[in-house]
């Protein structure tokens, strides 16, 4: 058979493609054998071969990742029909970070990263990316998914809100350190009798607010306003907690009926930190959230805006302290790596979604447009989202069959809420006839 010029382009090209399980020559060659005798269809046959070159490429591209297929088999094949294969890697400090796949639609993305130690024993399945960046998007979280420990290898998954900003867009993701070897201490007894804790005489000590880093809780908010508070005097006790050497309780009592405990972090971990909470009788965690304030102390005793000092506060108005315990839940990190990782890379979004107008009440905010992918169901509005009181979601399948989905992240974007509903695994948004959004149904377009 002759080839054109066209064709030996193409037929050049094919032949640099490995692909071991299926003979690509051969049957690119019969295509334009069946198609010779139609000179006048050289356009579309030029158009076919270009189509069976593109699909065959991410075949390719899939089948020379072996990293790729790792991911499939670590989540769900049922994954492999959304997912990306993007190959891209970066070495530095003896350690390997590559992209290995990724999937979008236009709320958010999910990608997919190993992070393998080719000298030594850094990476574990407790790793945790302390500084790490996407180009485009916002509100990440990262999470082991797998460790494989004969390949020092960790994979993490990635998720990104705003997918409309990076559908089609060269992203760049750089990692320059993260944490290893996490040490987990929950349940710790403080063997701490709150009934022997005196209300009054604490000595305390003022700190101006204006300057501090950080800090959190309802009474947060009332101390940035107030400027100048009160907090605990600084080592007034030295309280050690079992089987935990990087952090002590260095006082506690009451100011102003609220209990204060004043906390001194020592340890050399980057991200040391931990909570105190109660437990009733039976072991069972009680409501009470503490509001808390980080700062130092000088050689002189008066406080400064930054230091290894942490006080938790508790309003236990309304709670008998006898029937109460004090335990504590904290986290050290072994760890700390640094480097420079960077990978550039190109994300394409899932099918189109169906869509929905729609009129919902909930009473602080209100819902104007849902809408579905294969990465889950969005509730669009505007108003004042309030988590105690989340829809609940069925997607309606055309084969009869109904998937509750009750994993929900939110998020505010230009004055509207999005409520998204991420299934466990992604689904066809094809064969979804309709949704139940508390009992009122909705058909899609």
């Amino acid at each position: 058979m002759k080839f054109d010029h066209d064709e030996e382009i193409i037929k050049d090209r094919l032949n640099n493609i490995q692909t071991p399980e299926y003979d690509i020559v051969s049957e690119v060659h019969k295509k334009l054998k069946q198609n010779d005798f139609v000179s006048k269809k050289k356009i579309i046959r030029i158009a076919m071969v270009t189509c069976i070159c593109l699909m065959l490429s991410v075949g390719v591209l899939a089948a020379t990742i072996p990293s790729f297929n790792n991911i499939i088999s670590i989540v769900s094949p049922e994954i492999a029909d959304i997912l990306q294969p993007i190959g891209k890697s970066s070495e530095d400090n003896g350690i390997k970070m590559e992209v290995v796949a990724a999937y979008n639609d236009d709320e958010m993305a999910v990608i997919y990263i190993t992070m393998q130690d080719l000298i030594g024993d850094r990476i574990g399945e407790s790793i945790d990316l302390y500084n790490y960046s996407l180009s485009k998007g916002g509100g990440f979280n990262a999470q082991v998914i797998n460790y494989d420990k004969a390949s020092k290898t960790a994979t993490l998954r990635i998720q990104v809100n705003g997918g409309e900003k990076l559908n089609g867009k060269k992203l760049h993701l750089s990692v320059s350190s993260f944490l290893s070897d996490y040490q987990v201490f929950d349940e710790v007894e403080t063997g701490i009798v709150l009934s022997d804790i005196k209300k009054t005489c604490s000595k305390t000590i003022p700190l101006n607010t204006e300057h501090v880093a950080g800090g959190s809780g309802n009474l947060f908010t009332i101390w940035k306003e107030q400027g100048i508070i009160q907090v605990l005097k600084g080592d007034q006790k030295n309280i050690k907690l079992p089987n935990i050497d990087f952090m002590h309780i260095s006082n506690i009592g009451y100011i102003d009926d609220k209990l204060h405990i004043q906390t001194k972090w020592t340890g050399k971990g980057k991200d040391d930190h931990g909570y105190f909470y109660f437990a009733d009788t039976e072991d069972n965690r009680l409501d009470i959230n503490p509001s808390t304030i980080p700062f130092g102390i000088d050689e002189s005793g008066n406080t400064k805006d930054r230091g290894e000092y942490l006080e938790y506060v508790f309003d236990l108005k309304g709670i008998d302290i006898k029937e109460v315990l004090l335990k504590g839940y904290f986290v050290s990190s072994g760890g700390y790596t640094e480097g420079d990782w960077r990978v550039k890379f190109k994300l394409q979004s899932v099918k189109p979604q169906k869509e929905a107008r729609c009129k919902l009440d909930f009473g602080t905010w209100q819902v104007e447009r849902i809408y579905i992918s294969q990465l889950g169901v969005t509730l669009l509005g505007t108003g004042e989202y309030d988590d105690t009181q989340i829809p609940k979601v069925y997607v309606n399948m055309s084969d009869g069959t109904t998937e509750e989905i009750d994993f929900v992240t939110s998020f505010n974007r230009e004055e509207k809420i999005f409520l998204k509903y991420i299934p466990n695994l992604p689904f066809d948004n094809t064969v979804v006839e309709s949704l139940n959004i508390n009992g009122k149904q909705f058909k899609l377009d």
